[in-house]
């Protein structure tokens, strides 16, 4: 029986796509790199800053590269808040879901980018617990993020399922030993199920309850 649902940030509970292009380009930009184009960036898109860093930069130097990341993780460089969208129905729906099940965030946003979503949306009372980059050592797709929420949870993984919206999320999840449900226009394979909109997510989980 689902008693918590989890959800990731970046492409579930917020549309950063634009925000996140115009913030590498300039974080890379003032860091004395080639600014990175948008399919490029696109590449990178669901890991950890540090790591789209890394890859974008092709940078050898672990030293260089956290420079680079405290410089974006410190907002050094501004981050385009204003680009960031809510989903359509997002709010109705967590508040909903808060009435039947404990919510949670596991996400590879550092505090801050998670601070920029309860700030636009509002909804930071919701989520009685919150993972984000700083507070794990293994990254998605190791369950090391995941498991560190549900013991704060005091959950079991059969309890948990988390809202991704990539393949690491699967991943991750089912090293967890969590269902996972896709919020994604594309269907990935691997995932428990697969949901379009925000409004089809209550009935995804009260259909793993029900299996």
């Amino acid at each position: 029986m689902i008693k918590v649902v989890i959800f990731d940030v970046d492409g579930v509970l917020l549309d950063s796509w634009e925000a996140n292009i115009k913030f590498y380009q300039l974080l890379l930009e003032e860091s004395g790199y080639n600014v990175p184009s948008r399919k490029e960036i696109e590449g990178v898109f669901h890991l950890p800053m540090m790591d789209a860093i890394r890859q974008l930069t092709q940078e050898t130097s672990d030293v260089r590269v956290r420079e680079v990341w405290e410089m974006g993780r410190g907002r050094k460089v501004r981050y385009p808040t204003e680009l960031l969208k809510i989903p359509e129905h997002s709010r109705d729906v967590v508040d909903t879901l808060d009435k039947t099940y404990r919510l949670a965030i596991v996400t590879s946003r550092v505090r801050l980018g998670v601070e920029d979503y309860f700030t636009i949306s509002g909804l930071k009372q919701y989520f009685t617990v919150v993972v984000s980059y700083e507070d794990y050592t293994h990254p998605k797709p190791h369950p090391e993020p995941l498991l560190l929420a549900l013991k704060k949870l005091k959950v079991k993984a059969g309890e948990a399922v988390y809202i991704g919206d990539s393949e690491t999320d699967i991943q991750a999840a089912k090293a967890a030993n969590t269902k996972i449900i896709v919020y994604s226009a594309r269907p990935l394979q691997g995932a428990d199920l697969n949901v379009e909109s925000f409004l089809e997510i209550p009935e995804a989980i009260a259909e793993l309850n029900r299996s």
